[in-house]
């Protein structure tokens, strides 16, 4: 046989007798176990509303992800290799929010509250609020495999101070979000 022919059919052989390819996953089809906000038993309706906009906000851009059952996230880190194996995920994301306000004090007498200061006459006077988000990507052997910090900020009028910091929870939940499918979209396109 010729050279040139004998190649071709150790090619064919080669390609017959072979075990099957396995794809790596897409990185679309990759889960992520979302560990909820706060702390095993909190009962803030705001950590709540903020661990099903991180449900949904990952869903809306096209990221699978399964709820875990509220764990420290100490626990979440530590426990990553067993949640992984649970939900056949990919890894583990964990987020901690906090709320923030301006520290700069009224010297007219206006006390300090949580969205605003109340002044001794009862009125309600605007002030900065700040959400924060940490948001850790936990791989499947307990170590962080990315993080980011976002934040958001609102000068909130008028006394329902929950709507206000719902806004900028949700605003600074979406960001995180944001930057993590950015992250999966650089590595997936990234040449190999």
């Amino acid at each position: 046989m010729l050279p040139l022919a004998r190649a071709g059919f150790a090619a064919l052989a080669l390609i017959l007798f072979a075990g099957p390819v396995v794809a790596q996953p897409e990185a679309a089809s990759i889960l992520y176990v979302v560990v909820p906000f706060g702390e095993p038993g909190d009962t803030d309706p705001q950590l709540s509303l903020a661990t099903q906009n991180m449900t949904q906000d990952l869903s809306d851009r096209s990221i699978r992800s399964a709820l875990a059952t509220p764990i420290d996230a100490v626990e979440a880190v530590s426990n990553a290799p067993q949640m992984c194996s649970e939900f056949n995920a990919g890894g583990v994301l964990v987020s901690q929010l906090r709320f923030e306000q301006s520290k700069e004090r009224n010297l007219t007498g206006f006390i300090p509250v949580v969205g605003g200061v109340i002044s001794s006459s009862g009125a309600f006077d605007a002030s900065p609020i700040r959400a924060r988000v940490k948001l850790y990507l936990i791989d499947c052997r307990g170590k962080v495999a990315w993080k980011t910090v976002t934040t958001a900020n609102k000068v909130h009028h008028g006394q329902n101070v929950a709507a206000g910091l719902t806004e900028i929870a949700s605003q600074a939940i979406a960001s995180a979000v944001d930057e993590f499918a950015a992250r999966r979209y650089q590595q997936s396109s990234a040449p190999r």
